[in-house]
């Protein structure tokens, strides 16, 4: 799992690298290698598959995953329940319990997965309209190819999944 996900991080910085290249600034040019696996699981969320993510589609998915997750229905998800949303999608791992627990009390409610702003969006919605539209969507194509083909590749075989994204 941890050369996996080493695999996966390195795929994205390599990512970001190709897309700089050809002259004219990277939307990556300052991100981090957390930003960069939200920029690349983008094209999971579009819910409504017509090649655009809204902020709306980006709640209802953390919206789902998280209600999936609230095992006792509590309306909050305790470190053990988390570890459920990151069992659905493995970008909650960078992503952790820690840093969607905004007033620190050990508990994410509902409103803290939702309202913690996506990198995905702040790196590539540069008309800020709350759409990653499918011009803006380009970019993470090129990360995609990167990680099939890593995916695809002998290191593939360890075990299932193998992106970001359900």
């Amino acid at each position: 799992m941890l050369k996996r996900g080493l695999s996966c991080f390195l795929i994205v910085c390599s990512a970001a690298g190709v897309v700089g290249c050809g002259g004219g600034s990277s939307p990556f040019g300052n991100a981090s290698s957390n930003e960069l696996l939200f920029v690349s699981a983008a094209a999971t969320w579009d819910l409504d598959k017509n090649s655009s993510v809204t902020c709306d589609e980006w709640q209802t998915y953390t919206t789902q995953l998280f209600t999936e997750a609230d095992g006792n229905g509590d309306g909050a998800l305790s470190v053990d329940e988390f570890k459920r949303v990151i069992r659905s999608d493995r970008l909650f791992q960078s992503a952790s319990h820690e840093y969607y627990d905004v007033n620190g009390d050990g508990k994410v409610m509902l409103a803290e997965m939702t309202g913690k702003p996506n990198p995905a969006f702040q790196i590539l919605d540069k008309n800020k309209d709350c759409q990653i539209g499918p011009n803006e969507m380009v970019h993470t194509r090129q990360i995609q190819k990167l990680k099939k083909a890593a995916d695809s590749g002998p290191s593939a075989a360890g075990g299932p999944g193998g992106g970001m994204g359900r």
